[in-house]
């Protein structure tokens, strides 16, 4: 089967990333320097929050994100169902619907909290600002998290598929990545893009590297937090043959949190990952 001039370059530029981090992630590995940076260093400030409070704060921003949702279903349910990209739509109202709303857990949950702790008495806990890297470095962060994850998320996913095949299990991807490459309108287009690489990854690494690896770090140690936020990654997106990919990258992102102190750094990596699976998608490249 004969490749179009395009998909020959995606499929260079991937080799060349996944070369690039490949060569990275061994000199990481190998280097006791290297790994003590890369391992090494927890710079997430203290979070003075108690366990049922965290568990409260989870549930207001999946509470906010499923009425938002359904509000939004409510609301412009049947103008969807009409349109021409009908699937590309339903994937933006339910996106936009979940994941925007969702934010808004965050202060209902910090008003509540302080009007609470007000009639008790009692002092509330002042917000800790987080480590905050300077623009360059964050990006240079990102990319650098995406190229060293790459590497390792690949033979995971090759893995893991042939498991499945082996096993007799389903090993067709979500249901999002088909609908990206039917997409006919740019604007539709561009609307899936933002939702995907800009409002999904904010809100995901909010919750599940901002809320429950940071409590669970402090509360149960690193090893724990790891395993429970990317394993509860991973099983967020409700697809078998993702699950294994999705929570080693929820791994990756946890430690590049960890070690940089700023949860932009796994929010801007998260997005690169997202844009990057879906100009492979959008490339046509057969397997994919």
């Amino acid at each position: 089967m004969s490749l179009a001039p395009h998909q020959i370059l995606t499929i260079a530029i991937e080799l060349l990333l996944l070369l690039v981090g490949a060569w990275m992630l061994a000199r990481v590995l190998s280097l006791p320097e290297s790994r003590a940076v890369v391992f090494g260093r927890y710079r997430i400030s203290h979070w003075s929050i108690s366990g049922h409070e965290a568990v409260l704060l989870a549930l207001a921003i999946v509470l906010c994100g499923m009425i938002g949702q359904g509000l939004a279903i409510r609301v412009f349910g049947d103008m969807v169902a009409n349109a021409t990209d009908r699937a590309g739509l339903e994937v933006i109202l339910h996106g936009m619907g979940f994941h925007a709303t969702a934010l808004l857990g965050w202060p209902l949950f910090y008003f509540f909290r302080r009007r609470m702790q007000q009639d008790y008495g009692t002092e509330p806990p002042r917000f800790t600002r987080e480590h905050r890297l300077e623009p360059r470095a964050l990006l240079k962060r990102s990319f650098t998290t995406l190229l060293l994850a790459l590497p390792a998320l690949t033979l995971a996913s090759l893995g893991w598929t042939a498991l499945l095949r082996a096993l007799g299990f389903s090993d067709a991807p979500q249901d999002l990545i088909a609908i990206f490459g039917k997409v006919e309108s740019p604007a539709v287009l561009i609307a899936m893009l933002f939702v995907a690489c800009v409002v999904a990854p904010l809100n995901e690494e909010l919750l599940f590297r901002g809320v429950i690896f940071r409590f669970c770090r402090q509360r149960f140690g690193r090893g724990i937090a790891l395993v429970v936020s990317g394993m509860m990654f991973g099983a967020l997106h409700g697809n078998l043959a993702g699950f294994v990919p999705l929570a080693l990258l929820g791994v990756a992102l946890a430690i590049a949190y960890e070690q940089s102190g700023d949860i932009r750094v796994p929010i801007i990596t998260h997005g690169f990952f997202n844009l990057n699976t879906t100009l492979v998608i959008l490339a046509g490249i057969p397997g994919t």
